[in-house]
């Protein structure tokens, strides 16, 4: 998956012009997907060039003209055959984890440091998102149900965020121990080979 396929998408609910597209990204897949507005503005470009959306140049004046797209056949179909594919199950590929997993082969305090960075990170997103799912709950439930796809989605990541913080105050308690000083060659054989017993490719 990429950021074309989140614009194909997004697309298929009706023409837009990029100026739209940016904001209203914000609002439905902004929390899904991680995107810059120099990397829509790139895609939306790539993604006319290969054909798969068609661009009106609108006039809106006094301000500079609009360049409106749509989705044409061919990118409507492009569109069907990544809905219809099945997704590879999911991966954990975390740096951080990594890092609090090697925790007693670093500075503590450099590590605290960049963990701080994440919680606040972290703490902004929920604000956001709380933000967003008060817009949602404004809508009349007639509507609101129609769009519940998009609401589940929003609702997944506001899920995920708060036990992402709820996990941060573990770490936080663990890190104020510092039990990973008192650790001795003879805990590092233990941990090692009972882990290893307990993988069965192993």
């Amino acid at each position: 998956m990429s950021l074309r396929h989140v614009l194909l998408v997004y697309l298929g609910t009706g023409a837009a012009s990029g100026y739209d597209i940016v904001k209203g990204f914000q609002h439905t897949y902004g929390y899904l997907w991680n995107a810059s507005f120099q990397q829509i503005y790139r895609d939306l470009a790539k993604l006319h060039t290969d054909g798969l959306i068609d661009c009106e140049i609108v006039e809106n004046a006094p301000r500079p003209p609009r360049k409106v797209y749509q989705l044409n056949p061919k990118g409507y179909e492009a569109m069907q055959d990544w809905l219809a594919a099945p997704l590879k199950l999911p991966h954990i590929n975390s740096a951080l984890l990594v890092k609090l997993a090697s925790i007693h082969l670093l500075d503590r305090n450099v590590f605290v440091q960049e963990f701080e960075q994440h919680k606040l990170a972290y703490q902004k997103t929920l604000t956001d998102v709380y933000r967003m799912q008060a817009v949602f709950q404004s809508l009349p439930p007639a509507v609101l149900e129609k769009f519940e796809g998009v609401y589940l989605t929003l609702k997944h990541g506001i899920g995920q965020i708060e036990r992402w913080l709820e996990w941060a105050k573990e770490v936080d308690v663990f890190l104020q121990k510092q039990k990973w000083l008192e650790i001795t060659p003879a805990d590092a054989q233990v941990f090692t080979q009972v882990i290893q017993r307990s993988n069965p490719e192993s």
